[in-house]
């Protein structure tokens, strides 16, 4: 397992003991029908085909599946700008959620930005993704600013919270 994977899961735990770098693996054209699934389960107004499709073709960008008993359960993508990463998508599909792979895939997309020495990472959440806020929080993340009717949502607009976590 690479070494900044494993000294982040050390300082900031886990619990899905079956996972190591092995589950991690580039995510490809064949994954994108199941990862498309997924986000339309458990993400309201989520990316659509093309979306992933342009991120897993532009070298920008690193996109990530975690798979687990031989099925994709999850995915992140990054999108690498200078010293700066932005998270601009991390899922866990429904029946593996609250078990520790979010934790895990984060872990893994922090040791990734680590490798390519990021200096800092942002992101944005819904306002009401209390769990993804809380589990950015334990991991050191910090809020740094709010967008306003950032994302749809069925009841017309919702507000993000803009994440930051120094790297260095």
């Amino acid at each position: 397992m690479n070494l900044t994977l494993a000294r982040l899961r050390r300082v900031f735990g886990h619990s899905s003991e079956m996972i190591n770098e092995s589950n991690f693996q580039p995510l490809e054209e064949s994954d994108l029908p199941t990862v498309v699934a997924i986000e339309q389960r458990v993400m309201p107004f989520g990316w659509i085909l093309n979306t992933f499709r342009s991120c897993i073709h532009n070298a920008a960008y690193e996109c990530w599946k975690l798979n687990f008993d031989e099925s994709v359960i999850g995915y992140c993508i990054l999108y690498f700008v200078g010293p700066s990463v932005q998270l601009l998508n991390l899922c866990v599909d429904l029946p593996y959620q609250g078990k520790g792979f979010g934790r895990d895939l984060l872990c893994f997309a922090l040791a990734r930005c680590r490798e390519r020495e990021a200096r800092e990472i942002f992101l944005e959440v819904r306002v009401s993704n209390t769990v993804a806020q809380q589990l950015y929080s334990t991991m050191g993340f910090r809020k740094i600013d709010r967008r306003i009717d950032y994302y749809q949502s069925p009841n017309g607009r919702e507000h993000a919270e803009v994440f930051a976590l120094k790297l260095v």
